[in-house]
């Protein structure tokens, strides 16, 4: 019984964060598609990518392995199942929304809906990055980055994920990435939709009988 407890809660857990991955990385190629700047962690991707020859996919999954070596030395505790999980479903996932929004998304189109996809996007972000940290299973290691900033210097979790989106977009327009008008308003909404949007995650960990401290609700 205590075996087909845990197996059922982690199997909870795992299909959360893999929710959150989804709708993250569906506003994140949301950004790419639009062409006026990507997302600051996608402009680090395009800067490796560039730089390395690699897919985007295959450069988010390189990214992953560095994120995932400084949270084992700074806050292993951190490191759960899902952090590895992702590392195996986030490239996929990627290469997928990449190929769908280059199809779906018309490169003519009023002012208008290009800032209001913008806004969508960030949206999106925000809420899937809290339901992966709320899932209990181990974020994808550059979301959990932030989250040992928080905890090491005390500092605000919008300001931690501010600070974090900013070196991506220093690092990756200096290896080539792509930075415009939306990455300035990525920069500016992440953080802050990320602390507003929490409690969304915190009703769908409900919902799955995960409580915000991981135990059936």
């Amino acid at each position: 019984m205590r075996f087909n407890f845990e197996f059922s809660l982690w199997a909870r857990r795992l299909l959360m964060l893999l929710i959150g991955v989804a709708v993250t990385e569906f506003g994140s190629q949301l950004y790419v598609a639009l062409d006026i700047g990507c997302d600051p962690f996608m402009v680090l991707v395009q800067g490796i990518a560039f730089c390395t020859g690699l897919s985007y996919g295959q450069a988010s999954t390189a990214i992953m392995l560095v994120c995932l070596a400084v949270i084992f030395f700074a806050a292993r505790h951190h490191m759960r199942p899902g952090t590895i999980f992702c590392m195996f479903c986030l490239g996929p996932i990627v290469d997928f929304y990449a190929w769908l929004f280059r199809h779906i998304i018309p490169t003519e189109r009023p002012v208008w809906l290009t800032l209001v996809l913008v806004v969508v996007g960030c949206i999106i972000v925000s809420i899937g990055v809290g339901i992966s940290i709320r899932s209990q299973a181990g974020a994808c290691a550059n979301d959990l980055i932030p989250v040992v900033l928080e905890e090491k210097t005390r500092m605000q979790l919008r300001t931690a994920r501010m600070l974090m989106d900013g070196s991506c977009i220093a690092v990756g327009f200096l290896l080539g990435g792509v930075v415009g008008f939306g990455t300035l308003i990525a920069l500016t909404l992440f953080g802050p939709g990320l602390q507003f949007f929490l409690p969304i995650a915190n009703r769908l960990s409900g919902w799955l009988r995960i409580s915000p401290e991981g135990k059936p609700g």
